[in-house]
């Protein structure tokens, strides 16, 4: 039998990222998996008559970024609403509003995406020429016999306040008048000096809160919706390189739904793991859930390399409006993908106790509040193994020492948001002192102490180059301020904590990762070396290509 030769040979600077930090000439292709990598000559023998060859140069072949928490469906759900992108007055938005009009039959609903500019939207209150938001009078004269509603975006990619605009029509579809109240926390309706409704109602909340409470007759994306943002969301995610997600946040079912459909189609390209986002009204629920409808996702999950699924979301505090809310119509996820997971202490310990007594792994959101989710957590291990079946705590903001050793004792996975909680809303830990500062969003302390950690981009913004820089320099965005100095990265820490390393929270670290033979072919191809280049230089970087088992997914290829 003759020596298996390459389906493809990329030539170029290769960064294999295995444990010894190799770097190689050239990667040879067969078969959707890694043949051999090495120095070009090597690679070369492995040619065959039908081997396609393409030679980058000098620019740079990492493995493909690893999102472990990406939103990889939202990116393209924000495609399906129509963008008021580039209206900077109101004059601007009225006449997107009014073309808008002149294609719908009357009394067909004109839902927009938020005014500002994206991705985030800031402070779209003082965005316009004007320095205020239009009203409902205004949009009514453009559009009067149809409801409208220009969204607000959510805390979560945004940041409060967040304001969401209705007309007269939209207003009174959905019961608002001059004596309706929230029945929630942190959600204002704008009034005028007479008393009536402006129109504009004001988020406070992080979570999304008006939308249920008030705004239920307003169109919620459909099943069909979902599908075609996730479409959509993929290319997005391959032009910056990423070539596997992990969705620990929890996903709802028609979220898993779409996934699974793409799927069935031979279309998801993205390597997908999922976490189930379980709807169930107490312990006694989730017990049967656990047990009766959970077994496929028990374990190390069901699935295959491109679509798996394992394990379930538990949330740890939040706030219970928020939950009534939504059960109220579990159907309704918006931009999140993930069902409302609100728990006290002690029934957030019975839903941990359960997980472990039927072997499902679980994931939790920690944020502020790791000093008590970690005890917690203590109590399930003494009875589970809870760090043998890859447990995993993400978006932690504030540690402290004991919490991190404790992660470390029982074996636990981290997943880290530093765009977030450094960059993002950085102002808000300002008060921390040096050492508290120091093991805020603490992926370096957790690299020290042997635990398995990545990164993630949690889409603010989708670009893991930019992630890096965060990890790199730890600015907050509003001052500039180093958000602790002895958390900073190397490149090569960063870079790892993004591509590789993500491989474990899906038990495919012997085949997924670095770039080594019998390992997938996923690959992103960087116009310069992110390990020598300086922080500043990253976010001028870009990926060229990038290939996902063996096939290029975003070019050019040349």
């Amino acid at each position: 039998m003759g020596v298996k030769t390459a389906d493809t040979i990329l030539t170029g600077n290769v960064l294999v990222l295995d444990r010894a930090g190799s770097v190689a000439e050239g990667i040879a292709i067969a078969d959707g998996r890694i043949l051999g990598c090495g120095r070009r000559a090597d690679v070369m023998a492995l040619r065959g008559p039908t081997t396609q060859l393409h030679d980058f140069g000098a620019r740079t072949l990492i493995p493909g970024f690893n999102d472990t928490h990406a939103h990889s469906d939202s990116l393209g759900l924000k495609t399906i609403r129509p963008s008021l992108e580039g209206a900077r007055s109101i004059a601007d938005v009225l006449e997107r509003i009014g073309k808008l009009a002149a294609q719908k039959k009357p009394g067909e609903w004109i839902v927009t995406m938020p005014i500002g500019e994206p991705p985030f939207y800031w402070e779209a209150d003082k965005f316009l020429a004007e320095r205020r938001l239009p009203n409902r009078h205004e949009l009514d004269r453009v559009a009067p016999d149809n409801p409208v509603y220009i969204s607000g975006p959510s805390g979560y990619w945004g940041e409060p306040p967040c304001f969401m605009i209705l007309n007269s029509l939209a207003l009174k579809l959905n019961g608002i008048d001059r004596n309706t109240r929230p029945r929630v926390d942190g959600v204002e309706i704008v009034h005028d000096d007479a008393g009536e409704p402006t129109g504009v109602i004001i988020e406070h909340n992080y979570t999304r809160m008006a939308e249920p409470d008030l705004l239920k007759a307003v169109p919620r994306f459909s099943l069909d919706d979902r599908i075609e943002g996730l479409r959509r969301s993929l290319p997005i995610y391959h032009e910056k390189g990423t070539t596997s997600v992990y969705e620990g946040h929890g996903c709802a079912p028609d979220v898993v739904a779409s996934f699974r459909q793409l799927w069935e189609r031979n279309e998801l390209s993205l390597r997908s793991s999922l976490v189930m986002s379980p709807a169930w009204l107490g312990t006694a629920e989730a017990e049967y859930a656990m047990r009766h409808w959970l077994p496929f996702a028990r374990g190390r999950g069901f699935g295959d390399d491109t679509l798996k699924i394992s394990g379930v979301f538990v949330g740890y505090g939040g706030n219970p409006q928020f939950n009534d809310l939504l059960r109220k119509d579990m159907g309704d996820v918006g931009w999140g993908g993930g069902l409302p997971s609100v728990n006290t202490p002690s029934d957030f310990e019975a839903l941990c106790m359960l997980a472990g007594r039927y072997n499902l792994r679980l994931h939790t959101l920690a944020s502020d509040r790791l000093h008590e989710v970690v005890p917690i957590l203590e109590r399930v291990a003494k009875h589970y193994p809870i760090g043998a079946r890859r447990w995993v705590v993400e978006h932690i903001s504030k540690a402290n020492e004991r919490d991190l050793q404790a992660i470390k004792t029982m074996g636990i996975a981290v997943t880290l948001i530093p765009a977030h909680y450094l960059w993002k809303v950085g102002h808000v830990f300002a008060g921390l002192d040096g050492q508290e500062l120091d093991l805020l969003s603490p992926a370096r302390r957790l690299i020290e102490l042997g635990v398995p950690v990545s990164a993630a981009t949690d889409a603010v913004p989708n670009d893991p180059l930019f992630c890096m820089w965060v990890m790199l320099t730890r600015q907050d965005r509003r001052s500039g301020r180093t958000m602790g100095a002895r958390g900073v990265l190397s490149n090569e820490a960063a870079l790892r904590l993004l591509t590789v390393n993500g491989a474990w929270l899906t038990f495919e670290e012997d085949r997924k990762g670095p770039l080594l033979p019998g390992y997938f072919a996923d690959i992103a191809v960087l116009s310069g070396n992110p390990l020598t280049a300086s922080a500043e230089a990253l976010l001028d970087m870009s990926c060229e290509a990038t290939m996902v088992g063996g096939r290029w997914l975003h070019g050019p290829v040349t």
